[in-house]
């Protein structure tokens, strides 16, 4: 009798972790289903200039296409990516006011290039545009030395930045 009673009595609680278990999973589930929305309206690509000049434009379309962040030594040769010189051009051209924009960008490449020029060249960065960069969680893919990972726009800037220094 006792060991019927153990029996049943292990199969309700197997039974009843099991319901906890499926409960647990469809709720985590419906949250991954909602729809991300962001704080800040992003900048169409077709419609917007960035800046008064063509070669700036031209300069953070191809940023725009990519969809790595590459820091300045990249794989086993140590290589510097074409994205990382085009930061840099980035970073000694754009004034101001142009970056504190591309801190809007539809891509988050150019979101997070933009912001670190700003840090890089010690000028002010929008408080909205950075807490909003701070809390986005776009995914976004990340290359430095032979670590190659997916990462998100917000661990990206919370990390910081690689240098050669």
């Amino acid at each position: 009798m006792k060991v019927h009673l153990l029996s049943l009595l292990s199969v309700v609680l197997v039974l009843s972790l099991k319901a906890y278990e499926t409960s647990a999973r469809e709720e985590i589930q419906a949250n991954r289903s909602e729809a991300y929305h962001p704080a800040l309206a992003f900048l169409d690509a077709e419609e917007y200039h960035y800046s008064e000049s063509a070669s700036l434009d031209s300069l953070i379309n191809k940023l725009g296409r990519s969809n790595t962040i590459k820091e300045q030594y990249v794989g086993f040769s140590g290589l510097t990516p074409n994205e990382y010189i085009l930061f840099e051009k980035l970073k000694s051209t754009a004034s101001e006011y142009e970056l504190n924009n591309l801190m809007k960008h539809y891509s988050p490449v150019v979101r997070v290039y933009a912001y670190r020029a700003l840090i890089a060249n010690e000028m002010e960065v929008n408080a909205s545009y950075e807490n909003f960069l701070y809390e986005d969680t776009t995914s976004v893919d990340w290359f430095s030395g032979c670590i190659y990972k997916t990462s998100t726009v917000q661990q990206i800037v919370e990390l910081g930045f690689v240098t050669s220094d």
